[in-house]
């Protein structure tokens, strides 16, 4: 039977010492608490009776409350009040519900994103700690809680110091944790905020590789590794880091702290240039190419400025022109009757002395509503030079120009035949449908039918938007060849051009976005596709799946749950969510969640045999089940389904990561991408984890 509940008063809190227990340390205990007062939880932390073992034990609380108190950051544990009771000091805090980072790794390695998305969090809250003239003196692992949502916060400042204040020790010991500590630390000697970087490295150390960067079995034993000074490199800990990550773990180890960064901040700031750089190095620049017609009004101005006008016009005209833009130069302002162009522009030239300014206005001219999205724009630049202003606002308006063209898209033609746009619609539902069965056919397949659609009405947006996805894919299954993705982020525009409302086309931007490393634009383009409709189910599965990447399990899990309440069948969502259940330690629920998942595909697959990716991700559930053999008779039919297919060597890889059989997982990622699949997107898959100390991996990712 479940114990009773004895709820104790302390100050203006209560709480149950025996269910209400967060955790304990020598010196205090710590409550999940009630606050009578506010009526909100807290964590409740109560310094032990037994002071009188350590007298100074009441100074570095009152401390702890004072310093942290004074530091407001999202990555910081928030210091409500501090107080005493009864003869006894504590500090009531937010409360939060998480795990700490030395649980997490104890049970498995971070993978990369998750560890960069970790560090970034910790080393600007440090920075925070630093800019407040304050050295934290204790970091490590248990130390710092990561919340459901993928956040991070900073605890226990119980030993910090400001800088020039009196040190507090504790009889004849260190005070901090040695794993972590500095050689400076260890030595006794005087402390600046290079200490907290040493400590800062070594917890990415072992949280990365997942070993210590100082191990010893006894107290003597680490210190004098830690004095020492020469731990190996986090890349032979763990092989396949970014040479960028290790060398900033490394140089946070230094054991002369003049070669470590100077503070926080700087090295937050070397830290965000390493994920910068890691993020857009797959990234790919748009197609500067555009095409349509553009009818291009004389541009006004003053009498005594007609032939600078002119002269702007011209070399404005021709730099669209080599962009793809046909140019027809309108002899007056109004517009022809029947002109058969896709935008006007029009200009007004104003000179004041040495400054010129362009008053830019673009109007599309066929909508799908009758409303007129006009763009407005005014560039003012000054040069004594009359050539090199003209220059100066040439490219500046040219810059602008093409950027908005893009956005607007391609608008079809008004004399444009429309035949059947209900059989485009047909058409176009069709080809998702297809695309979505994962071989290289079916995207094909699916390619051939978006076209047929836009054959029977150019106009169909929702094509448009699944054309922009099969291109995207079609990088993935095309050696990453980049002009897919220009093309498919043009699709993708073309169809917002026609109807602003579609979420298809939003979660198609975002698709492409994702697959290059823009995290960022990616999120916005999925949430605006879910905001314009709750049922646009792949933008829930794609958003879900990101969030889960970057370690917002809290976040991914209700995207994932809706994306399977929308569209059941589509079994890669119930495996991203039984992972996501994992790390919420919904253990049951991931459970259940992968038991659904295997039904749901064996009704799938009895009625579609040849949906590839329902098969796939149903050998993948049914390895994380432990059901080997059925996991590997499902990939041996996918192999015979798909025998020289990229998308089905890829998944058998993750199956066998899956399994544990790193060798046979490697076979099959070599033979994704002798087949054409680009592996490099999976480059921080944590799936890959097994693979990431083979150098024949890492020859993979070159």
């Amino acid at each position: 039977m479940p114990s009773a509940v004895h709820k104790m008063n302390f100050a203006h809190f209560t709480f149950d010492p025996v269910q209400d227990l967060l955790g304990e340390g020598p010196m205090a205990e710590v409550y999940r608490a009630q606050d009578e007062k506010l009526g909100r939880t807290v964590a409740l932390k109560i310094l032990r009776p037994h002071v009188d073992i350590d007298p100074e034990a009441d100074k570095r609380f009152e401390r702890e409350a004072r310093h942290a108190s004074n530091l407001a950051h999202a990555n910081i544990a928030t210091i409500y009040e501090y107080g005493e009771d009864a003869g006894r000091s504590y500090i009531a805090m937010e409360y939060i519900h998480g795990r700490t980072l030395d649980k997490i790794i104890k049970d498995s390695q971070l993978g990369l994103e998750e560890a960069l998305r970790i560090a970034d969090q910790l080393t600007a809250a440090l920075a925070v700690v630093h800019r407040a003239g304050l050295i934290h003196r204790d970091l490590k692992p248990a130390n710092l809680m990561v919340l459901e949502d993928g956040s991070v916060k900073l605890l226990d400042f119980g030993i910090a110091r400001a800088h020039g204040e009196p040190t507090i020790t504790q009889h004849g010991m260190l005070v901090g944790t040695v794993l972590y500590m500095s050689p400076e630390q260890v030595r006794g000697d005087e402390l600046d905020a290079r200490a907290d970087i040493f400590s800062l490295g070594a917890m990415l150390y072992h949280s990365i590789g997942g070993a210590l960067p100082f191990p010893g079995n006894s107290f003597p034993e680490v210190c004098m590794a830690i004095l020492d000074g020469s731990p190996r490199p986090l890349s032979e800990i763990r092989s396949g880091l970014p040479a960028e990550l290790d060398a900033f773990v490394m140089r946070c180890l230094e054991a002369d702290p003049e070669q470590r960064y100077a503070d926080a901040t700087e090295a937050h700031g070397a830290l965000v240039a390493v994920i910068d750089g890691l993020s857009s190095a797959h990234g790919v620049q748009r197609s500067a190419h555009l095409s349509g017609t553009l009818a291009f009004a004389p541009l006004s101005s003053a009498p005594e400025f007609n032939d600078l006008a002119a002269s702007l016009r011209t070399d404005i005209s021709g730099a669209l022109k080599r962009s793809g833009v046909t140019i027809e130069r309108l002899q007056q302002a109004e517009l022809p009757k029947g002109l058969a162009a896709d935008w006007v522009l029009s200009a007004q030239l104003t000179m004041n002395g040495p400054t010129g300014s362009l008053e830019l206005t673009l109007h599309p001219l066929h909508t799908t509503n009758g409303v007129a999205d006009v763009w407005t724009h005014r560039i003012e630049r000054s040069d004594e030079d009359e050539w090199a202003l003209q220059d100066d606002l040439v490219r500046t308006a040219v810059r602008s120009l093409r950027r908005q063209l893009a956005e607007y898209g391609t608008l079809p033609s008004p004399a444009a035949t429309v035949r059947d746009p209900k059989q485009a619609q047909t058409l176009a539902q069709r080809g998702h449908v297809v695309l979505h069965k994962g071989l290289t056919k079916h995207l094909l397949a699916a390619i051939s039918l978006f076209r047929r659609a836009l054959e029977e009405d150019p106009r169909c947006a929702v094509a448009y938007a699944g054309m922009a996805e099969a291109l995207s894919r079609k990088f993935l299954y095309w050696d990453g060849d980049e002009s897919f993705i220009a093309e498919a982020r043009d699709n993708a525009r073309r169809s917002l051009s026609l109807d602003h409302g579609c979420a298809e086309a939003h979660t198609s931007l975002g698709f492409a976005y994702h697959l290059t490393g823009a995290y960022i634009d990616a999120q916005r383009e999925y949430r605006l596709a879910i905001q314009l409709d709750n049922n646009e189910w792949l933008a829930h599965r794609l958003l879900g799946a990101m969030l889960s990447r970057e370690g917002n399990f809290k976040g991914a899990s209700p995207l994932l749950q809706r994306a399977i309440a929308i569209k059941p069948t589509y079994i890669s969502t119930y495996d991203h969510l039984y992972n996501v259940f994992q790390r919420l330690d919904r253990y049951q629920e991931a459970i259940e969640t992968a038991d659904r998942g295997i039904a749901v595909a064996k009704q799938q697959l009895a009625q579609v045999p040849d949906d590839q990716d329902a098969r796939v991700h149903l050998a993948t559930l049914l390895a994380r089940m432990g059901l080997r053999d059925e996991a590997l008779a499902q990939i041996e039919t996918c192999r015979k389904l798909g025998p020289k297919d990229g998308f089905t060597s890829l998944h058998a890889s993750i199956v066998h990561a899956v399994l544990g059989e790193p060798e046979e997982s490697l076979a099959a990622l070599t033979t994704a991408q002798s087949r054409g699949y680009y592996i490099r997107v999976e480059e921080r898959n944590p799936e890959f984890d097994i693979l990431r100390g083979l150098p024949a991996f890492q020859e993979l990712l070159k």
